[in-house]
């Protein structure tokens, strides 16, 4: 019988056997450099080219866009940030650079340090929906803008920008784009070739890949710098790694669009049936299919996480690379004490019914204690 159900898949996921076992033999016969002047760094070289040409490809990239690999999403956007500084603002005097107030730690931080070279960073809000509208984003724009730098989606709420309106309006202006996708691969249809954006991110450990993988892609034309031994140097048994599991993401695609979507419609009715007083947040905005943010008014988040941690019910009230829910839902409009109340569910292609069944009959029984234990405490004061 079932004892736990793992809804936290935009924190970390399982690294699929497929993606493990592409790196494995890099790691074994395969060990070699591929900065190395011989024979064992030149066998590697076909290994790198098909590895990056299938990222590319399942990607919808052009040949002629380019992909660079990084350790981690923050590793990718903080060198972006410092190459559009060196590349281009250094370059054009264009130092205004826009993002949002829901935006993550990576993004956040590396516009502070930008602050410090004479930047200026533009905060723009996200509407009740938790989306930036093009027309906020145009009247945000300015003759010194160079950059907008966003998430596709929030890994909270699930809530998804206007991507296309808002590359519209950048390449109208002469401004180049960035978002990160690492919460939207395989779960939001798009090819990279086809959207007005200049740079891709991407974090492999958001999707089944190992921990360690990240990617970047540039457009063929967007400027970007990165030291030609560094990009000879990729570490390839990463890269087979991460081309893996885009691909079983890609293929997954269908299956996650739909039947991820019902079973995580059958998490919000199940919470809502047994709690009716159970809040689903965003429900009327465009999400994610794997994502649901839920309020439970009256109970406190951080309470009733640790109540389900005891239960095996693995979800998020965000902090570390994301801002905290409750944050994200204040600059979203939504009231601070059921703001407070909130948890994040996200699912997975790997995410079974029994998990779900599991789920919703733990958030129930945890949800209802903790109204109980309030109400005497209530009395007793």
């Amino acid at each position: 019988m079932i004892s736990r159900a793992y809804l936290d898949h935009h924190t970390v996921t399982r690294p699929l056997p497929s993606s493990v076992e592409a790196m494995i033999p890099f790691f074994t016969d395969q060990w070699g450099s591929t900065l190395s002047p011989h024979q064992m760094g030149g066998d590697l070289l076909p290994a790198l080219h098909q590895g990056t040409e299938s990222i590319l490809k399942t990607l919808g990239a052009k040949k002629e866009d380019r992909f660079y690999f990084f350790s981690s999403q923050a590793e990718a956007i903080t060198h972006l940030y410092y190459s559009h500084y060196f590349e281009s603002i250094r370059e054009t005097g264009k130092n205004h650079i826009v993002t949002t107030n829901i935006e993550e730690a990576p993004a956040l931080i590396s516009l502070k340090r930008l602050e410090e070279l004479g930047c200026s960073g533009k905060i723009v809000s996200v509407n009740g929906q938790g989306q930036v509208t093009r027309g906020v984003l145009e009247e945000a724009l300015r003759p010194r803008t160079s950059l907008v730098s966003l998430c596709w989606a929030n890994g909270l709420t699930g809530v998804v920008h206007p991507v296309a309106d808002l590359g519209e309006a950048c390449k109208g202006k002469g401004v180049s784009m960035h978002v990160d996708a690492s919460y939207t691969i395989g779960k939001h249809y798009f090819r990279f070739e086809d959207l007005n954006v200049d740079y891709l991110t991407f974090d492999g450990s958001l999707l089944h890949a190992p921990k360690g993988t990240a990617g970047l892609l540039v457009k063929e034309k967007a400027l970007f710098s990165y030291p030609l031994g560094a990009i000879m140097g990729f570490p390839v048994g990463g890269i087979a790694a991460l081309a893996a599991a885009l691909e079983e993401n890609d293929q997954m695609f269908d299956y996650l669009c739909l039947e991820t979507l019902r079973l995580r419609d059958k998490l919000e009715k199940g919470i809502e049936e047994g709690f009716p007083g159970a809040r689903i947040l965003f429900r009327d905005a465009e999400r994610l299919p794997n994502c649901s943010a839920i309020a439970f008014p009256g109970v406190s988040s951080d309470a009733l996480l640790f109540l389900l941690n005891r239960k095996g019910v693995y979800a998020s009230v965000g902090g570390g690379h994301c801002q905290k829910l409750s944050h994200v839902l204040v600059a979203c409009g939504v009231d601070d004490t059921l703001a407070q109340s909130a948890l994040s569910f996200t699912l997975s292609f790997e995410t079974k019914e029994e998990e779900i069944d599991y789920a919703i009959k733990a958030v129930v029984e945890s949800v209802n204690k903790l109204q109980r234990l309030s109400a005497r405490m209530m009395e007793i004061s």
